[in-house]
C-alpha cells in the first residue's frame, strides 16, 4: 500500500542522510535525495560531470510534458507525458546514459503527464518519487500506483517549502497550498531548481487558483525560465504570477496542431508583452537548457532523435540584470520587428529587443514591409 511520508519521518531521514553524506568520500554516489526545510528568511552528460553544468531537457512528447533535469550525474524526471510516446522517453533517458533516477516527480495524474512516469518507473528505479495527495479513477493512475507497490516505492508527497538538492543544483517545492481543490489541476506539484543564479520554475497544470496560493507563500518565484503552465492554457500564467516571476524565456511543451488549441493566444500575448524568448516543442522539438550558473545557453534540434549528439542550434542566455544583443526590434502592439535603424519603431515601452530572427519568429513576430529584417 502507498504510504504517507510524515514530515517528522522526512525529517529524520534528512538528518540521518546528511550525515551519511558526510562521512562517504567525494566520489561516492551521494547521499542520495536529501530533503530539508527551507529557511524562511532565506558530450551532454559528461561535459556535465566534469564542469558542473545543469542540464534541462525539456522533451518533445507531443501534447503533454516530460522534462530531464541533470547535475554533476544526478538525474531527476518531472512528467512523462502520454503513452504513445513512452518507448521515446525511455530510449531519451537511455540515450542521455541515465542509470537510475534520484527523483521522479508526477507533478499531477493526467495521462499525458502520468503514462511516461508509470513507463520510466518499469524500467528504471527511483530513489524519491513525488507526487500529490489525491486519488483518480483513470487506469493509468492504478497502473502507477500498481508500479509503485511493486517496487515497494513510498509516495513522498509535497509540502510547501520543502528543499531537495540534486547534484550541484536544489529544488523548492512550490505548490500545491491545499487539500481540497474543484480542478485536480491545481493539485500539481510546482517546483523552483536552482543552479547558482539561474532558476527555473515548473507548474504541471496548476491553474490561476494555486497560482495565487504561489503567490501568497512569499516565497522568491523569480526565474530565468519558466516552463508554462498547462501547455500554456488561458487558465495558467496569470499576470500577477508572470509579473512575480519575470522570466526571460519561456518554453512551452505542447503538440503540433493540438485539439486544445495550446499554447493559447491570452498566454502568447501575456509572454510577449513581457518580451520572453519563447521556446515551443511543438515547433523545435526536444529543447535543452544548459546551465553554468551564471548563463543558460539553449540548444534545440527539430528531429525525433535524441539531441545528445546534436548541439548546432543554439542561443546564449544570460542571467537576470545583463543585456542581450538586440539585433532586432519588435513591436509588442503590431507584432512585427524590425532592423534598429528603421523608420517605422515603435516608442520603447512598446519595444522588445531579438538576437535573431528565428528568436523573433519564435516569439510570434513577423518581419516589417519596410525594412525587412530577414
Amino acid at each position: 500500500m502507498v504510504k504517507k511520508i510524515t514530515n517528522t519521518i522526512v525529517l529524520v531521514l534528512a538528518a540521518s542522510l546528511l550525515f551519511t553524506g558526510c562521512s562517504q568520500g567525494s566520489n561516492a554516489k551521494s547521499d542520495g535525495p536529501v530533503a530539508v526545510l527551507q529557511n524562511e528568511s532565506s558530450q551532454i552528460n559528461s561535459e556535465a560531470a566534469q564542469d558542473g553544468n545543469l542540464e534541462v531537457h525539456f522533451i518533445d512528447v507531443g501534447q503533454g510534458s516530460a522534462t530531464l533535469i541533470e547535475s554533476k550525474g544526478h538525474y531527476m524526471l518531472v512528467d512523462g507525458g502520454d503513452k504513445r510516446y513512452t518507448s521515446r522517453l525511455v530510449s531519451y533517458l537511455q540515450d542521455e546514459g541515465v542509470g537510475s533516477l534520484d527523483y521522479i516527480i508526477a507533478t499531477h495524474y493526467d495521462a499525458d503527464h502520468l503514462n511516461g512516469v508509470t513507463g520510466t518507473l518499469s524500467v528504471y528505479n527511483a530513489d524519491m518519487v513525488i507526487a500529490p495527495d489525491y486519488k483518480a479513477e483513470s487506469k493509468v493512475y492504478k497502473s502507477f500506483i500498481n508500479i509503485m507497490d511493486e517496487k515497494d516505492i513510498d509516495i513522498t508527497y509535497p509540502e510547501t517549502g520543502t528543499e531537495y538538492k540534486i547534484g550541484d543544483a536544489k529544488f523548492t517545492i512550490l505548490a500545491p497550498n491545499d487539500t481540497h481543490y474543484d480542478d485536480a489541476n491545481d493539485y500539481s506539484v510546482a517546483i523552483k531548481l536552482v543552479n547558482g543564479n539561474n532558476s527555473f520554475v515548473m507548474t504541471g497544470d496548476a491553474e490561476i487558483e494555486s497560482e495565487y496560493e504561489m503567490l501568497e507563500t512569499g516565497i522568491d518565484l523569480s526565474c530565468d525560465v519558466y516552463l508554462a503552465g498547462h501547455h500554456g492554457s488561458k487558465y495558467s500564467s496569470s499576470q500577477a504570477f508572470m509579473q512575480a516571476m519575470h522570466p526571460e524565456s519561456v518554453v512551452i511543451s505542447a503538440g503540433k496542431d493540438n485539439k486544445y488549441g495550446h499554447p493559447s493566444e491570452d498566454a502568447l500575448a501575456r509572454f510577449n508583452a513581457m518580451g520572453c524568448d519563447i521556446y515551443r516543442t511543438d515547433e523545435l522539438g526536444d529543447i535543452i537548457a544548459i546551465s553554468d550558473g551564471k548563463n543558460i545557453t539553449f540548444n534545440t534540434e527539430k528531429s525525433s532523435g535524441s539531441t545528445k549528439s546534436n548541439k548546432k542550434n543554439n542561443s546564449s542566455k544570460t542571467n537576470k540584470g545583463q543585456q542581450k544583443a538586440a539585433n532586432f526590434i519588435g513591436n509588442i502592439n503590431s507584432k512585427k520587428y524590425h532592423l534598429p535603424d528603421c523608420g517605422s519603431l515603435p516608442d520603447k515601452e512598446n519595444q522588445i529587443s531579438f538576437s535573431t530572427t528565428d528568436e523573433a519568429k519564435n516569439a510570434g513576430y513577423a518581419p516589417c514591409g519596410n525594412c525587412n529584417p530577414y
